[in-house]
């Protein structure tokens, strides 16, 4: 039966991250029903990513010195979605699908940046590039509009913007999860069930 199925579980490589993302998702106030719904349009749409290698190395790579690439890559992702959604309300047309694998692909190409990168500038410029070109590699017909959306989600740290509502929407998800992460790793960490 589809209801008892963990989406959650499907999405994450281990109990303590599923368990942190979904505390992280009630700090930032997203209730229970939103965050369920959204892991299963992660897992629907990104099943292909999500089963990858790619992925799963995101796990084991820190981002920003707080968490991993692979958590930072959900919590953006849920929030691509929480935008998403929000916009669908209020009348705009937005393609989930597009939005899940922009969200999902736009850091691998991080993924091992100490041995690729000279430095943090050079992998600020080059990561977004080699994360399009990943997703491409693991999504047959990617659409242009999300490799742009990949490719340019470094934007204004990098000069082209994005052209397209996902564009935007990986934009601001990812920014805004850089910075809840920055305030809520502080904030979590004197909480006794965080770990």
């Amino acid at each position: 039966m589809e209801s008892n199925v963990d989406y959650i579980g499907l999405c994450c490589p281990d109990e303590k991250i599923k368990q942190n993302i979904l505390l992280w998702q009630r700090y930032k106030g997203v209730d229970e029903k939103e965050t369920r719904r959204a892991f299963k349009d992660i897992y629907i749409y990104g099943k292909r990513v999500l089963e990858s290698d790619e992925y799963l190395a995101t796990f084991n790579q820190t981002h920003h010195h707080i968490l991993s690439v692979g958590e930072h890559t959900l919590h953006v992702t849920l929030r691509g979605l929480s935008i998403s959604y929000d916009l669908i309300k209020k009348g705009y047309s937005v393609n989930i699908n597009n939005v899940v694998i922009a969200c999902l692909c736009h850091d691998l190409g991080i993924i091992g940046r100490y041995d690729k990168f000279d430095n943090n500038l050079i992998c600020c410029y080059l990561h977004p590039l080699h994360s399009a070109r990943i997703a491409e590699r693991l999504i047959d017909n990617l659409p242009r509009e999300t490799r742009k959306a990949i490719s340019r989600h470094m934007f204004p740290a990098t000069l082209l913007p994005p052209l397209s509502l996902t564009g935007f929407i990986l934009i601001s998800a990812d920014k805004s999860s850089a910075i809840t992460e920055a305030y809520l790793s502080r904030k979590l960490k004197r909480i006794p069930s965080y770990t």
